[in-house]
């Protein structure tokens, strides 16, 4: 992929962030119970990557091939993070040496399939020594023969001192 397309689908998901980050967060928008069904392969993939975090060793070639296709690439804030299954194990394998905890909430505040991609809103909440953080992101997967062909997403850190959390958000 060229330059141009990587800056459209940036520019694409951070559009669609912050039409999301805009909207106010009600009681009745919030995502349904942890225990609600999640059918779309990013979601049953986030509960997978939330259980292999806390497990090591899982963070795997085979188990992430399960979900990705072998070209499959991440793109944060319009950057190119990942590409390719190897860089995926790698990246994270390493995020999860450094201890602490991670976590994608799932089910996503909001998540909707169309034209081949699911797009989200949801939270991601960690600890790292004793430091409890949150952010919003927002984004989307297109999908290539069942699997995730990439992923795009735009985060934004909540700050406690600026306003209140997410309800989702861990708070210590």
């Amino acid at each position: 992929m060229g330059v141009r397309v990587f800056r459209t689908l940036g520019l694409r998901a951070a559009a669609s962030a912050l039409l999301l980050f805009a909207a106010p967060v009600h009681a009745e928008t919030q995502a349904p119970p942890a225990s609600a069904p999640s059918s779309d392969v990013l979601s049953r993939m986030f509960v997978w990557w939330d259980e292999a975090f806390k497990t090591p060793g899982a963070y795997t070639r085979d188990n992430f091939a399960r979900f990705f296709t072998e070209d499959a690439t991440l793109i944060l804030e319009g950057k190119l993070v990942i590409d390719g299954i190897d860089e995926w194990v790698s990246h994270f394998q390493a995020i999860q040496s450094r201890g602490g905890e991670v976590e994608i909430v799932v089910p996503f505040k909001e998540v909707f399939e169309a034209d081949g991609k699911i797009y989200t809103y949801h939270v991601i909440r960690s600890r790292r020594e004793g430091k409890a953080a949150c952010s919003l992101a927002a984004g989307h997967a297109t999908l290539r023969d069942g699997k995730i062909a990439s992923i795009v997403l735009v985060r934004s850190p909540l700050d406690p001192a600026k306003g209140p959390l997410d309800p989702q958000c861990w708070t210590q």
